[in-house]
């Protein structure tokens, strides 16, 4: 391909996306409710596109190409958890998070969980997350360094400060304005950009049947290297992990209204499953190409991209792929920023600053929360590990003191709570660090539960906390 036209294309991809942010968002943004939940007024256009570029991120198409390529459509568990997740945003969680945003102003996640459990529960709750949404955010870095290592030849740690001081300067200026605005067409970018790679790619490969007569027998089956319990665990990953994320919650409070918000999470949810299929087949696809592949797995596709689509169409997919990384980078980053600045920090502000003041102390932390990423960055190179282990984290430890904690205080108080996310990280780490032979988000998350509605009973009951519990 070539470099020079690679180089023209992603250079005026990244201008035109940079200012469109900048002038947007600064204009936009004129109080901490425009930079954190954008005022409030996102319309069903908007809504869809961000929650498309944000959801859809790195490990979404290039560490899927990979592990598609690696087992075959047994990888379907995660999407069909996600997709579990995401229904239940639609006719559950959603209304009543945007219903809670609007009577009580909130912006974070960490506002419902001070106002059902506690102010314990939201600082625990809030670290959580933030260390969850940090790696998040790193994985978006390393993904973009990769595609810049690729293109440039340049250091590879040079591109992930280089691609880490993009995201931060856009981000931290503008908020969400600026995150949402660039995600229509990142978002755009994404849909299109798939869609219309994943044939020409299947072609190069010989064709649909050549592709499915490449891989092996078990790729195409849905237990091929998984056991039902590891399926189960899979699905179980992002149905319940996906429950915390606080740049969802983000979307629910950011809408317009309920019936907008209804109707862009389904429109999301067919898209995904679109994308995720033609992510599939460019795993398949990718066994045509590279029968024994060695190479680092973020690097695959935009490998497969360089090599057999080189011309000025293989320059505009690598460009929609970076705008996939994009549409997510600066989503994770500014609500992890948003819930350090609010749930973390507050107390240790001033109640007296300005608006003025406090949106200027937004962007400080923005920016110091996107150069604190650059640390994980250097360490961690598997993005779609990392994703998975975010998800076992908050999977384990928040998904059920949410999903009961909105059926009213009978349902569990503050021992409920604390407990639940307390035995559920206890169960987790126990997982991961191999003493208990079972799937961290099995183990934990079985703790979680357990510990939620033993505790809550007695709540109830009056055997612990106060008085018993009534509902609301």
């Amino acid at each position: 391909m070539n470099q020079a036209m690679l180089i023209t294309v992603m250079a005026v991809y990244l201008v035109i996306t940079i200012g469109i942010a900048l002038v947007i968002g600064m204009r936009k943004t004129t109080s901490t409710a425009d930079y954190s939940v954008g005022g409030r007024g996102f319309g069903g256009v908007i809504l869809f596109f961000t929650m498309l570029a944000t959801i859809v991120g790195a490990s979404s198409v290039m560490g899927y190409t990979y592990y598609y390529y690696d087992r075959g459509i047994d990888q379907a568990w995660f999407t069909l958890g996600t997709s579990i997740s995401y229904l239940l945003f639609v006719f559950y969680l959603g209304p009543k998070i945007h219903k809670f945003g609007v009577e009580e102003n909130a912006s974070t996640i960490g506002d419902w969980f001070e106002k059902r459990f506690g102010k314990t529960s939201k600082y625990i709750s809030s670290i959580l997350i933030v260390v969850a949404y940090i790696a998040i955010t790193a994985f978006q870095y390393i993904a973009m360094a990769t595609i810049m290592n690729l293109i440039l030849g340049w250091n590879y740690n040079l591109c992930l400060i280089i691609t880490a001081v993009i995201v931060i300067f856009y981000t931290s200026l503008g908020g969400l304005w600026a995150v949402a605005s660039t995600d229509v067409i990142q978002g755009a970018m994404t849909l299109l950009g798939v869609i219309v790679m994943t044939p020409i790619l299947v072609s190069k490969a010989g064709g649909l049947s050549a592709v499915l007569s490449t891989v092996p027998a078990t790729h195409l089956q849905v237990f091929g290297v998984v056991s039902p319990v590891a399926a189960i665990s899979s699905t179980l990953v992002f149905a319940l992990g996906i429950v915390s994320w606080p740049d969802i919650w983000q979307r629910c409070y950011a809408a317009k209204n309920t019936p907008v918000l209804k109707k862009s999470f389904v429109t999301f949810i067919v898209a995904n499953l679109v994308l995720t299929a033609m992510v599939a087949f460019l795993g398949f696809a990718a066994h045509s190409f590279y029968p024994a592949f060695e190479g680092s797995r973020n690097a695959m596709l935009p490998m497969m991209i360089l090599e057999n689509i080189p011309n000025f169409f293989g320059a505009i997919f690598l460009a929609s792929l970076l705008a996939v990384i994009m549409g997510t980078a600066d989503s994770t980053l500014l609500v992890s920023a948003v819930m350090v600045e609010k749930d973390l920090l507050a107390p240790f502000i001033s109640k007296n600053q300005t608006e003025n003041q406090r949106l200027k102390t937004g962007k400080i932390v923005t920016a110091v929360v996107g150069i604190a990423v650059l640390g994980i960055m250097f360490y961690s190179t598997e993005m779609f590990d990392l994703w998975v282990m975010s998800a076992d984290i908050t999977g384990a430890t928040l998904a059920f003191p949410i999903l009961f904690g909105f059926m009213g205080r009978r349902f569990g108080g503050t021992y409920a709570c604390l407990g639940s996310i307390i035995l559920g990280f206890a169960g987790w780490l126990a997982s991961q660090t191999g003493l208990v032979s079972l799937e961290p988000i099995l183990f934990g998350g079985g703790l979680s539960l357990v510990a939620y509605v033993v505790l809550a009973y007695l709540e109830k009951n009056g055997v612990i906390g106060k008085e018993k519990l009534t509902a609301v």
